[in-house]
């Protein structure tokens, strides 16, 4: 009796080490979007509060990438506040920088030169 007991919890035991680790996995994000930037502009990518998934430098010209948490009213020119990265984008094999980051006001990408961009976000 005490040999079947003790069966039967080695094998909760293994059933919950397999089972609970995959219903920990958090599901895909919904409702991404992305803004694809080519041309040395200021973009608002999100003009309110959001959540930046990844950065990728496709190609195009080499030059500064610029992002900002700031809303949609200050996405101009070159923004005076609310900068959180500065990337020397370099041109040749695609790059994905994961952010995983939530911004308090918006998403705001300056690009310095052509450079080939995809901004995912939510």
């Amino acid at each position: 009796m005490k040999q079947q007991a003790l069966i039967v919890l080695l094998a909760l035991a293994v059933l919950a080490i397999v089972i609970v680790p995959l219903r920990g996995q958090a599901p895909p994000q919904s409702q991404s979007a992305y803004a694809y930037i080519n041309t040395a502009t200021t973009t608002v990518v999100r003009g309110n509060a959001g959540y930046l998934n990844s950065l990728t430098i496709n190609g195009g010209t080499a030059g500064v990438v610029t992002l900002y948490d700031i809303g949609q009213g200050g996405c101009t020119g070159t923004p005076a506040s609310g900068k959180f990265a500065v990337i020397a984008a370099l041109t040749g094999n695609p790059v994905t920088l994961d952010y995983n980051l939530h911004t308090n006001n918006g998403i705001c990408v300056v690009t310095a030169a052509a450079t080939d961009v995809t901004v995912a976000y939510n």
